[in-house]
Order: C-alpha cells, then structure tokens, then sequence
C-alpha cells in the first residue's frame, strides 16, 4: 500500500525552484544586440564583449560620413551618412579589432565569446 504524504510548503517550493533551474539551464541563449555609436570622431563603447550569435549595430551619430571596417576583412559597412546604421552578427568566437575606413584613428574591439 502506498501513502501520500503531503511536503512541506518549503520543500515544494524548493522542487519548483530546482526543476525551473534545471529546464532553464537547457533553454538556448537568445542572441542579443548591442549598439556602437559613433559620435565625435569616436566609437562609444571602445570596446565591446558579446556572445557568439549576436548582433552589433553601429549607429553613425556624426554629421560626417563614416564606415566600419574590420582589421581582418571580416566585416566592412559602405559609407555611413548622419543617422546610418550598419549590422553585423557574429558566428564565431575571437577578438576583432575594427576602424573607420574614413577616419582610421577611430578605433574599437569587439570580443566574442
């Protein structure tokens, strides 16, 4: 024969805790976005650590002309006007190092993780 004994209202709050923790710790990572902007002849933050499978934006904030290219020809925007935007999804884990193809003193690193 088998008796149901009730728990303790802890105890079932504790098991609920550890099977969300659990199922959580299966769930995939949502990818995120992150926003560089350039503004003042400079890329705000300088420098960026995300996840891989996430996405970069670079807003151009300036009233000049800019663009993004990575050291490693990995990524390059075309010509960013005032108020242009340039997106890049990172797949791969590793640092890289970009600059303004216009302005190359205006420099940022991107490390993906």
């Amino acid at each position: 024969m088998f008796l149901s004994l009730p728990l303790p209202r802890r105890s079932s709050m504790f098991c609920a805790a550890v099977a969300l923790a659990t199922l959580a710790s299966f769930a995939p990572a949502l990818a995120a976005d992150t926003t560089v902007t350039i503004s003042n002849f400079a890329f705000t933050p300088t420098e960026t650590v995300i996840s891989v499978g996430d996405t970069v934006t670079f807003k151009n904030g300036d009233d000049t002309i800019h663009s993004v290219l990575a050291d490693d020809n990995s990524f390059h925007s075309q010509a960013l006007d005032s108020s242009d935007e340039f997106s890049f999804k990172f797949v791969k884990a590793g640092v890289f190092s970009y600059h303004c193809g216009l302005h190359p003193f205006m420099q940022g690193k991107i490390t993906v993780k």
